[in-house]
C-alpha cells in the first residue's frame, strides 16, 4: 500500500482522484464516510521540495488566522501530505470571462484586495497572485486565495501591489481588458 492509500485509510477517506498537478505536488480530492470533500496536497516522490508540507502548513495556518485561504485540517509530515478544506469553485481566470455583473466584479475585487491587505499586514507575501489567476479561486462570487507553499515571511510583502498590476496595469492582458469592459458596462 502506498503512502497516499495509507493516509486515506488512517483518516477514513476514500475516492482520491487527482484534480491538479503542480510543479512539486499533486492535488487530490477525497471524501469521508459522510460524503464531505477534502483536498490533499501530496509531494511528488521525485520533488526536491522536501519541506513542502511544513511550508504549506505554516503559511496556510498563518493565512487562516486572518480568515484567508482554505481551512487547514491536518498535516502528515512523514508522508508530505497536507489536508485542507475543499473549495468548490473555479479559477479566477475562468470566472472573470463568464457572465458577471459590474457589482459582482466590484465586490469580488474589494474582497480580494481586503485579503491582500490582510496578508500584507501579517507580513506574509504569497508570491504567486499574478500570472493567470490560478491561485485565486472563486466560490459564490468571492475570492479564496490558495497555494501557500511558496509564500514567505522573509520577502518584502507586496500582495496589494502585485494584484494592482495583475488586475489593472499589465499590458496586453485579456483579463485586464475584460475587467475594464465589465466595470465600464
Amino acid at each position: 500500500m502506498g503512502e497516499l492509500e495509507e493516509f486515506l485509510a488512517e483518516n477514513h477517506l476514500s475516492g482520491a482522484q487527482k484534480i491538479s498537478k503542480g510543479w512539486s505536488s499533486d492535488i487530490f480530492l477525497a471524501q469521508d464516510t459522510k460524503g464531505r470533500k477534502f483536498v490533499l496536497k501530496v509531494l511528488h516522490a521525485k520533488s526536491n521540495r522536501r519541506h513542502m508540507s511544513q511550508k504549506e502548513t505554516e503559511f496556510l495556518k498563518l493565512a487562516n488566522s486572518v480568515g484567508i485561504g482554505p481551512h487547514w485540517l491536518k498535516t502528515d509530515f512523514a508522508r508530505n501530505i497536507v489536508m485542507m478544506e475543499f473549495i468548490d469553485g473555479v479559477h479566477f481566470s475562468e470566472w472573470v470571462f463568464g457572465k458577471i455583473s459590474k457589482s459582482e466584479l466590484e465586490n469580488f475585487i474589494d474582497a480580494l484586495f481586503a485579503q491582500a491587505r490582510a496578508l500584507d499586514e501579517i507580513g506574509l507575501d504569497h508570491g504567486q497572485l499574478a500570472g493567470k489567476g490560478k491561485n485565486i479561486l472563486v466560490r459564490g462570487a468571492m475570492p479564496v486565495i490558495i497555494d501557500f507553499e511558496k509564500a514567505s515571511r522573509s520577502r518584502k510583502v507586496h500582495n496589494v501591489k502585485v494584484l494592482e498590476s495583475f488586475l489593472f496595469r499589465s499590458k496586453n492582458s485579456a483579463i485586464i481588458k475584460k475587467i475594464k469592459e465589465t466595470l465600464q458596462g
